[in-house]
Parts: structure tokens; C-alpha cells; sequence
């Protein structure tokens, strides 16, 4: 057992060098349990409308990649989050914030960047590997790996403010191949500032930017790429 430990010990030190080496056949294994976590989510309209949009981003990704899934679920927190397999969960609180399909558009876009960067997989560090060397030697469906694999799921994925800046750039650019314009970004990210209480001091520890600098980010890249704001659409698809 000490040797095991060791050897983990040692394999964290060299997650970030790990995780984007991760097979494609390798990621699918580690994400069999976060499928069966959010297999319940709720399937309705609004589910159907996530999908919809998400398969078309896949359709502009530069970089070929196995079908996305995207799982609306019920929780009030304004969050998303890419984990391993690549699964997307939305929660319903940001559902409710957003009010058109160019809006949560750039949320998928924003996580779909998350998963180009392979940042999902380097978050998840020693857990992840972890769970991945249980996977190799006692198997992907064994009751330990997937009690492992749940715990993972349960931590919030949380990234760097440099991985976050890239992904909403990434998200940009996909959006932008998408429809032409980058219209939804803009708008989503002036809502969240203007909800936010807090000061940027409070952001000088945190993994996000302050959404106030975020927004400024993306005005800047909007304005360096030539990127096109068209007029917003209203989400057809809530109640």
C-alpha cells in the first residue's frame, strides 16, 4: 500500500503533463460515471434546445472530437461545468438567467473551449489520476471506481483565470464560426457583472476573472478579430 501511495504521490506532481496525453478511449472510460450521475436529468424542451445548439457548435469545432452531451439539471446555482467523457452540465439556475439562444450558446462555447484545452481533465489532478489507475487495474465498473468517480463529480470544476480568459476566446471564435457573429457573449456577460456585488479585490485569489474584466476581454477580442455584433434573438424554447 505505501508503494501505491508513492506512486500516486509522484503522479501528481505531473498532472498537467498527463491529462492532455489522455486517450480519447481513455476519457470515455473516466466518464462512465459521470453519465450514470446525471442520466436522471431532466429531458424536456429545454433539454432538447441545449442539445440542439451543442450539436451545432460540434458541427464548427476546427478540431474533430467524439459527440458532446449536455444535461440540464435541476440546482439553483448560476453554473456550468465540463467534466470527463465530455459531458456538459448546465444547471437550471444559469438556464433561467439567460435569455436567448445566443446567450447560452456562448456558455457551451465558453466549456467546449474548457475541453480543447483538455483544462477538464487537469482540474480534476491528483483525484483524477486517482481514479484513473484504479480504472487500469481493478476496472471501470467496479463499485469503487465508480464511488471515486461520483465523489469527482461532486467538487466543483474549478479552473485558473488564465484557462478561463482562453475559453471564452475559444468561445468567440466558435460562436463566431457558427453564425457569423458573436452576438450573446456581450450581453451574457454584462449581466453577470452588473449582478455582481463583490470588488475585483475579492477576485485577486479566485479562479475566475472578475466577470467586469471579463467582459472588457472579450470587448477587446471582439474588437481585435473584427468579429460582427448582430441583434439579439430572444430563447424560444422557455416558460
Amino acid at each position: 500500500m505505501a508503494f501505491l501511495i508513492v506512486i500516486y504521490v509522484i503522479l501528481g506532481f505531473c498532472v498537467d503533463l498527463f491529462a492532455p496525453l489522455l486517450s480519447a478511449e481513455t476519457e470515455r472510460t473516466l466518464g462512465k460515471p459521470f453519465e450514470k450521475i446525471y442520466a436522471g436529468a431532466e429531458k424536456n424542451e429545454d433539454s432538447q434546445k441545449l442539445w440542439q445548439l451543442l450539436k451545432g457548435l460540434e458541427e464548427v469545432m476546427p478540431e474533430k472530437r467524439e459527440p458532446f452531451k449536455v444535461h440540464l439539471v435541476k440546482n439553483k446555482a448560476v453554473n456550468a461545468m465540463a467534466l470527463p467523457g465530455g459531458n456538459i452540465v448546465i444547471y437550471t439556475g444559469l438556464w433561467e438567467e439567460v435569455n436567448s439562444d445566443r446567450e447560452i450558446t456562448f456558455v457551451l462555447a465558453h466549456e467546449l473551449g474548457h475541453f480543447a484545452n483538455r483544462d477538464h481533465l487537469k482540474s480534476l489532478g491528483r483525484g483524477l489520476l486517482l481514479y484513473s489507475f484504479l480504472a487500469l487495474v481493478i476496472g471501470s465498473d467496479n463499485s469503487l471506481t465508480d464511488f471515486i468517480g461520483q465523489s469527482l463529480a461532486g467538487v466543483h470544476m474549478k479552473f485558473s483565470q488564465h484557462q478561463e480568459t482562453m475559453a471564452d476566446k475559444y468561445a468567440l471564435d466558435l460562436i463566431n464560426r457558427r453564425y457569423g457573429q458573436v452576438t450573446g457573449a456581450i450581453e451574457f456577460m454584462q449581466k453577470i457583472a452588473a449582478k455582481e456585488k463583490k470588488g475585483h479585490l475579492a477576485y485577486y485569489f479566485s479562479t475566475h476573472p472578475h466577470p467586469e474584466t471579463r467582459l472588457n476581454i472579450i470587448k477587446n477580442e471582439i474588437q481585435k478579430k473584427g468579429y460582427i455584433i448582430g441583434s439579439e434573438e430572444k430563447k424560444t424554447l422557455i416558460y
